[in-house]
C-alpha cells in the first residue's frame, strides 16, 4: 500500500507464519539499548541543533511499557539547516557495536513526535563492510501519535550512497543511525522512539480479517474486524446499487490510528429501494494513501408496502420529538404541523424523497403547550395525527 510506511505485524502467530522479525531495540530491559551513551548531537556529522540528553520513558510505548525519549532543539547561534545523525551503538556505530542483520528485508522504527514544523524529515543509515547508505527521507508526522517508518533494503530506489562503494546495502549490515532533517529555526521537537526492528517482509498498514453485512428489513449493518492498524485515519464506506457502474461514498468511520490489538467497527445503512447492493471499504492513511477491501454483496427485499405515519415519539413531548413515516414509492413529500385553529406552525419536509422509511426531528421550543396536528401528504395520500406538547 505504500513504499516507506509499512506495518510491523507484531502478533506472534502472524509473524511466525509470514515473516521473520528481529527486534533491535524495544527498551523493555530498563536501559537505552543500542542508544546507550548516545545523544542527538553525539555524531560530529550533526549540525544545527543543541545537545540534549536521552532517557527512558515509561509513560509512552508503541509496544510494551517503555520507549526512548529525546528532544531535537534548534541552535539559535547557527544559521544552518538541521542535519541530525542520531547514532546507534556509540562510540563505534559500526558492525561491532550493533546487531548484525541481513540486507534482504525491511528495517525501520516507530516514532511519535510533537512540535517542529511541516518540513521535518526522517530516515535511517546502515553500515556494511566498506560502505554506508542513507535511506530516502520520509516526512515526520508531528501529531503525537505513533507512526512506523520502514525501508526495503533490497530496493535500490530507497537508498543513496553515503560512504565508499556504490550499490545497495550488502551483507552483513547494521544500523548506523537515525537521521533527521529540518530547516534552520525549526521549533523544538519532542519525540519518543520505540520498536527498532528488522523484518523479512513488509505488510499493509491495516489488516482486515473479517468484513460482512447483515440485513434486517431495509437496514444493512456492515461489520469489520482488524487485527492490527498503522497510521490509519479511517474508512470511507462505499456502496454501489444494482445497475450502477460506480461506487459512491456514503459515510466515514474514524480509525484507531496505530493499534496492535483487534478492533471491531460497524456502520448502519438505511436502504430506501429494494435490490442488490455492493459494499466496500476504502481504508485511508493519515498521509492520504489508501487501499480497498474486498467487495461484499447483499439483497434488500423489505421496503415499506404502504403509506404509513407513525405516532410521534416521545408523546407527550418537551420540546423535541421524532416523526417516522413510510412511503412505498418515490414522491414529493410534505410534512406540516398545524395548531388546532388550522394555522401552519412548522413545515418539516417539503421535497422529493425516495421510497423507504424516513424520520424527521421536530423541535417545538418556540411553541406554547397544547395539542398540535401533523399531516403527511405524498402522491395523493394524506395521513394526519395529533401530538401533545407539555411544557
Amino acid at each position: 500500500m505504500k513504499r516507506l510506511l509499512l506495518v510491523f505485524l507484531v502478533l506472534f502467530f502472524a509473524s511466525s507464519a509470514f515473516a521473520q522479525i528481529h527486534i533491535i531495540d524495544d527498551f523493555e530491559d530498563g536501559d537505552l539499548g543500542h542508544f546507550q551513551g548516545s545523544r542527538p548531537k553525539f555524531s560530529g556529522s550533526t549540525t544545527g541543533i543543541l545537545d540534549d540528553l536521552v532517557a527512558l520513558d515509561s509513560t509512552a510505548a508503541y509496544t510494551g511499557a517503555a520507549s526512548l525519549k529525546f528532544t531535537l532543539r534548534d541552535d539559535p547561534a547557527l544559521t544552518t539547516a538541521w542535519f541530525v545523525r542520531f547514532i546507534s551503538g556509540p562510540p563505534l556505530a559500526n558492525l561491532a557495536a550493533n546487531d548484525t542483520l541481513t540486507a534482504d528485508g525491511w528495517i525501520g522504527f516507530a516514532i511519535k513526535a510533537t512540535g517542529g514544523s511541516d518540513s521535518v524529515w526522517c530516515g535511517i543509515g546502515v553500515d556494511a563492510p566498506n560502505t554506508a547508505h542513507i535511506s530516502d527521507s520520509s516526512k515526520l508526522i508531528l501529531d503525537g501519535q505513533w507512526h512506523i517508518y520502514q525501508w526495503d533494503l533490497d530496493d535500490t530506489t530507497q537508498w543513496r550512497r553515503w560512504v565508499a562503494a556504490v550499490g545497495n546495502p550488502s551483507n552483513p549490515t547494521s544500523i548506523d543511525a537515525l537521521w533527521f532533517w529540518a530547516p534552520n529555526g525549526t521549533p523544538d521537537i519532542q519525540a519518543n522512539l520505540d520498536y527498532v526492528v528488522w523484518n523479512s517482509t513488509g505488510y499493509v498498514p491495516v489488516e482486515i480479517v473479517s468484513f460482512k453485512a447483515d440485513v434486517t428489513d431495509n437496514n444493512v449493518e456492515l461489520r469489520w474486524i482488524t487485527a492490527t492498524e498503522l497510521n490509519n485515519s479511517g474508512y470511507e464506506i462505499e456502496r454501489r446499487a444494482e445497475g450502477d457502474s460506480k461506487f459512491k461514498k456514503i459515510g466515514f468511520v474514524q480509525g484507531k490510528g496505530t493499534a496492535t490489538q483487534s478492533s471491531i467497527y460497524t456502520y448502519q445503512d438505511a436502504v430506501t429501494k429494494m435490490g442488490a447492493y455492493s459494499y466496500r471499504l476504502k481504508q485511508v492513511d493519515f498521509d492520504g494513501t489508501f487501499e480497498y477491501s474486498n467487495t461484499i454483496e447483499v439483497v434488500v427485499n423489505a421496503i415499506p408496502g404502504e403509506y404509513t405515519l407513525a405516532q410521534n415519539y416521545p408523546n407527550p413531548f418537551n420540546p423535541a420529538t421524532s416523526i417516522t413515516y413510510n412511503i412505498p414509492e418515490n414522491g414529493y413529500v410534505n410534512l406540516t404541523v398545524f395548531n388546532l385553529l388550522g394555522e401552519k406552525v412548522a413545515e418539516l419536509v417539503n421535497t422529493m424523497q425516495e421510497a423507504g422509511t424516513h424520520t424527521v426531528n421536530f423541535n417545538a421550543s418556540s411553541l406554547a403547550s397544547g395539542t398540535y396536528i401533523y399531516s403527511l401528504n405524498v402522491n395523493g395520500n394524506s395521513i394526519t395525527k395529533k401530538m401533545s406538547l407539555i411544557k
